[in-house]
């Protein structure tokens, strides 16, 4: 029989005593753990002193739960025991304490027992300080022989196979600094996560919530207050740095250090010896920090070439996965998904993708289905996403083509929405079943679109009109279409903060009618500017008619026939005598306004028409503005596209001289004559068809001048 150690050997019979006395003990392996983490604190004394020295247990283990047997089962296990007498009597000779051990039982106790012990020895210099210290939890013998100070030169040399490793410093114990080497559990807490921040100056792991919770922070009154006032300010105490959030390092103490170091200083009697300990503590605390800037490089570095090690098995799962999956013809769409932006592969991402383990054939057909369920789904993501992007791109063409032709269109009828080109039914059938290999660019859309706009708008216009008129008959039951293009017809928007004031055609060019944007013409898609005009937020405004026609009769002219244009040529004069301010002020002065914007003004009010004298008129019509900023105010009637008051005469000179006679434009007879050129673009509102405006009496009386809205309209005063 080989060697064994004569210290085995003396052991052995107290061992073997002591079986039967623990049996019942090592039974509940959960209760070991518990009694094991009581002595943790004893890891600062001598190897020899205590065998449990420098040994940290790992977080427990949880109990696994075993399910009942009815007591049929029970019938029938006992009938089968007694059938197989073999397994049966060698279940019998199964010592008690082992009948729950894993794995293959007897190996390591017949390593300790059986081994010569310079064999042992040498074999654990190969190992590291951490598969030391496991090994010294996994048998009783072990843990004396690897626990014993005799065994000091062993840990030495496991810890030099380390490069780069600091040395041990004096303040721990072999046993103790591969515990805060290589045990990665929360000294705080015991959770059974990794926790790779290491707090070296106090020698313990601590996962962020417990080192914030538990520890002070270094500029703590209560904690500074707590130290004699000899040291408080010197670098005595060990500091650390937590990292709070990722700008943010927040530096704590420790108590327990704090009050250990108060009690040495104060058990000191004189000041020479207090002055000495201060030195000595400020001189370890150089050491200490020191040591711990090497052990956080060294740390780091293992980190970093674990990460690497990881990273390159999880290279080889996915490559092994992909050439699996290239057997069943898959691989093409996982690499479509991997090509795409870094941040959105999500076959790298994958749970099943993204393991640090090896891929096996029975792992392959374990997730096999997953992963194929998985490029599935993606692959019909990516193919309604694809066609989402066609569908937009297309959208956006026939949209360029669509507003260009519209602003080369007479707009003073009802036209039909970029909404309602997308719906009909011609359109709608390119855009969808049009292959999505061929190229529908913007001057295809536009050959469509004059070819077909005028059969869409015949087929489209009468029956928006109507349902306008049905809105209008609400308050009208009597109604009817040639009833829009009344002054008297005035329509309000529910859909704006300040309820637009709109007539007949604004409301079909007004953005609040055209915003019920459809998800349903295509998944994901939306109309981006203009939906399928709707009169569902437009209401007939009886109190704003009813303004009107007071307008209307206060220019001697009938409400029932009279209509905008009339009015325009109208333009009535009036002035709010609720808005008036002193004119001494620098808004001050008399408000004055045209048609249309006496509808617009507040309900009130009391407005006074055309109820000045001559010589008055002319200082009130010497302050009106004599143009309008907006640059789409007017539209040309020839050409149809928009222009500002000022400049619409120079657009008429540029443009259209050819049948437009300009001589002498500036006289107002002739200018009157230009009003069936132009027309306001119905696109604005009625508040954007003018501007109010103050007259000051105080003021000089300036040179008489003629306005541009005496230019436009004839005078009624």
């Amino acid at each position: 029989m080989a060697r064994r150690s004569l210290r085995i050997q003396e052991k052995k019979g107290v061992s073997s005593e002591s079986q039967t006395q623990d049996a019942g003990v090592i039974q509940d392996s959960d209760s070991i753990v518990d009694r094991k983490r009581a002595r943790e604190d004893e890891e600062d004394q001598e190897y020899d002193e205590d065998p449990d020295d420098g040994e940290e247990v790992a977080p427990k283990r949880k109990k696994k739960k075993t399910k009942k047997v009815s007591s049929k089962s029970d019938v029938s296990l006992h009938s089968q025991d007694k059938q197989s007498s073999g397994s049966s009597t060698k279940r019998q000779r199964m010592p008690e304490q082992f009948r729950k051990v894993r794995g293959r039982l007897g190996l390591l106790e017949k390593l300790a027992k059986e081994v010569p012990l310079d064999v042992i020895l040498e074999i654990f210099c190969y190992l590291e300080p951490g598969d030391l210290l496991r090994l010294a939890r996994t048998s009783k013998d072990l843990r004396d022989i690897l626990m014993s100070k005799s065994s000091e030169s062993i840990w030495r040399i496991a810890r030099e196979t380390l490069n780069d490793l600091p040395p041990r410093p004096d303040d721990l114990n072999e046993p103790q600094y591969a515990h805060l080497l290589f045990e990665p559990y929360c000294h705080i807490c015991r959770h059974s996560g990794r926790c790779e921040t290491v707090l070296w100056n106090f020698r313990m792991r601590a996962c962020k919530k417990c080192a914030l919770d538990t520890f002070p922070s270094s500029w703590d009154q209560q904690y500074i207050n707590a130290q004699p006032f000899a040291y408080r300010d010197t670098d005595v105490l060990p500091i650390e740095s937590i990292k709070r959030t990722s700008h943010r390092n927040q530096r704590v103490g420790n108590r327990e250090i704090a009050n250990r170091y108060k009690a040495e200083y104060e058990a000191l009697s004189t000041e020479e010896d207090r002055n000495a300990w201060i030195d000595r503590k400020r001189k370890e605390r150089r050491v200490i920090n020191e040591h711990a800037r090497l052990c956080e490089q060294w740390h780091r570095a293992r980190l970093n070439d674990r990460a690497d090690v990881l990273s390159d098995v999880r290279r080889e799962r996915k490559e092994a996965i992909l050439n699996r999956l290239e057997e069943i013809g898959w691989r093409d769409e996982a690499e479509k998904i991997m090509s795409g932006p870094s941040y959105y592969d999500t076959f790298s991402d994958h749970k099943l993708v993204k393991q640090s383990k090896k891929l096996t054939e029975h792992g392959w057909r374990s997730i096999k289905d997953e992963i194929v369920e998985f490029l599935s789904d993606r692959k019909a993501d990516r193919v309604t996403a694809e066609r989402n992007r066609i569908l937009s791109a297309r959208l956006a063409s026939i949209q360029k083509a669509f507003s260009n032709i519209r602003s080369e269109s007479d707009l003073r009828e009802p036209f039909p929405s970029l909404g309602d080109i997308f719906v009909n039914k011609i359109f709608d059938a390119l855009i969808r079943d049009t292959p999505q290999n061929e190229d529908l660019n913007e001057d295809f859309f536009h050959l469509k679109l004059l070819e077909h706009l005028p059969g869409i708008i015949d087929e489209w216009r009468p029956g928006k009109i109507q349902e306008l008129v049905e809105v209008m008959q609400r308050s009208r039951p009597t109604a009817t279409a040639n009833d829009l293009y009344l002054a008297t017809t005035i329509f309000e928007c529910t859909g704006c903060y300040q309820r637009s004031l709109l007539r007949y055609p604004q409301m079909f060019y007004h953005g609040c009618c055209m915003e019920n944007r459809n998800p349903g013409f295509a998944p994901g898609l939306y109309f981006w500017h203009e939906g399928p005009w709707s009169s569902t937020r437009i209401f007939f405004s009886d109190a704003r008619s009813e303004i009107a026609k007071t307008v209307i009769e206060a220019c001697s002219l009938n409400p029932a026939t009279a209509t905008f244009e009339d009015m325009y040529d109208a333009n009535p004069l009036a002035e709010c005598q609720t808005c008036a301010v002193d004119p001494q002020s620098w808004e001050g002065g008399r408000l004055f306004m045209r048609w249309p914007l006496q509808l617009t003004h507040n309900l009130n009010h009391t407005l006074t028409m055309n109820r000045f004298d001559e010589q008055e008129t002319r200082k009130i019509v010497a302050c009106e503005p004599s143009y309008r900023s907006d640059a789409d105010s007017i539209c040309c009637a020839h050409c149809h596209k928009t222009h500002s008051t000022m400049a619409i005469v120079t657009h008429f000179k540029d443009q259209h001289s050819d049948v437009i006679n300009l001589t002498d434009y500036e006289d107002s007879l002739k200018f009157r004559a230009l009003r069936q050129h132009w027309y306001w673009n119905p696109r604005l509102s009625l508040r954007q068809l003018g501007d109010s405006f103050r007259f000051k009496e105080i003021f000089p009386l300036p040179t008489p001048s003629v306005t541009f809205n005496d230019l436009l309209s004839s005078s009624s005063h």
